[in-house]
């Protein structure tokens, strides 16, 4: 049989399976790297959290020692400083993440939407061909 003697209702059941394929693709080259990325970000930002919390507990303790020891102003005010020095940083990279991950949940929707478009009307193209093919094989009997 050649390709050009294609039956119209087999030419969708062939672009039917390739967006099937094209479904399945978008989701193992898109969709799944995505989610892997913004799950290793949401971890990495627990553990900034964890950390962030960590260093100000130490920096807390720090100051409340300076204090009960009577240190000069200039020492707590100085792990005061130290203290905000390092709270800013973790919330700057806290605002990384989140702007990150704010900016990339549309994206994720979106491929969720085309895999499922792409695979609904695959399965519809490719189901409608096998059925036309079986209707016109029980017309030739």
């Amino acid at each position: 049989m050649s390709i050009m003697r294609l039956k119209v209702y087999q030419w969708g059941e062939l672009i039917g399976i390739f967006f099937l394929l094209a479904s399945t693709a978008t989701q193992i080259f898109y969709v799944e790297p995505l989610k892997r990325e913004i799950e290793w970000r949401l971890s990495a930002f627990n553990m900034q959290q964890n950390g962030q919390l960590q260093m100000k507990a130490i920096y807390d303790a720090r100051i409340a020692t300076l204090q009960a020891m009577n240190a000069p102003g200039t020492e707590i005010q100085k792990a005061q400083t130290e203290l905000a020095a390092v709270i800013s940083k973790y919330q700057t990279a806290d605002a990384n993440v989140a702007d990150y991950l704010l900016a990339k949940e549309p994206i994720e929707t979106y491929l969720q939407v085309i895999v499922i478009a792409l695979f609904a009307v695959g399965s519809l193209m490719a189901g409608i061909g096998r059925v036309l093919e079986m209707v016109s094989g029980r017309r030739l009997e």
